[in-house]
């Protein structure tokens, strides 16, 4: 069976030419022996030697092609759990193989892999938008594999602060340095759900679809909520359902409903 291809990610993990073998580090030799023992392996000296130098290969991928070695490692029916430089070198020279046939079959391989990558959801960096100073940035706690009772809002609620800080920067809803007659009558505001009271006139607002009472949906945003009603409003292409984030004008009655004039 051919060895799964090394170039899993979009960089090309073809092998430059091999250079003279230099003796491994002593943090890639912890490294090695760690992984090598959490498989069920021990290492000889010259079989970590050999494994470094395929490492070697692949700078800028080193943690996927010892997996791969490993994998394929598993594969092999081994006398015994403590390896030599023989069965390594036997590893190595098949992927190494596999990995040149590939390249030599496929001249655009290289091309095609960068449309796509796979990225550990885990790896991907998580950034926070300050609705203050009006920057992201950089989650730099450890992320849990279950959330605790609030991410669930706090989710919500950073989706709500990017879609609005997007919308900011919209050329019909940024508001001109200079104002003027023409520029008033095109630029849209948003207006927040509780500066609605005191208000009059039709006002744009942003909010979160949700029905907290039966049969009666509300706008939500982060200062608070607002009943709407729909019985205005015109019918239009498009599908809105709970938990939809909308931009919609109208006007807030004297009975505390918000009148929706035009479609979201």
């Amino acid at each position: 069976q051919t060895p799964t291809h090394l170039s899993r990610h979009s960089h090309s993990l073809s092998p430059p030419p091999p250079s003279p073998m230099a003796a491994p580090s002593a943090a890639m030799r912890k490294k090695l022996q760690r992984k090598f023992r959490l498989r069920g392996f021990t290492l000889k000296v010259d079989a970590l030697e050999e494994a470094a130098a395929f490492l070697a290969r692949f700078p800028d991928a080193e943690d996927e092609a010892l997996d791969l070695l490993l994998d394929e490692l598993d594969k092999e029916p081994l006398k015994s759990s403590i390896l030599d430089r023989d069965a390594v070198r036997r590893v190595v020279s098949l992927l190494v193989e596999a990995e040149e046939a590939v390249d030599a079959a496929s001249p655009s391989a290289t091309s095609v892999q960068s449309a796509l990558r796979v990225v550990d959801s885990f790896v991907v960096p998580r950034f926070h938008y300050d609705p203050i100073k009006k920057v992201f940035y950089e989650h730099t706690g450890r992320l849990a594999l279950h959330g605790e009772a609030g991410d669930k809002a706090a989710l919500y609620r950073d989706r709500y602060q990017v879609l609005l800080q997007r919308l900011a920067r919209d050329k019909y809803f940024s508001k001109p340095a200079f104002e003027s007659v023409m520029t008033e009558n095109e630029s849209c505001e948003i207006t927040s759900i509780q500066s609605l009271v005191g208000c009059t006139g039709r006002r744009w607002i942003m909010g979160v679809i949700s029905q907290l009472e039966e049969r009666q949906f509300y706008l939500e945003d982060l200062t608070g909520a607002v009943p709407i009603d729909l019985a205005n409003a015109k019918i239009t292409s498009g599908f809105f359902v709970e938990n939809t984030v909308i931009v919609a004008e109208g006007e807030l009655l004297s009975s505390g409903i918000f009148q929706v004039c035009c479609p979201p």
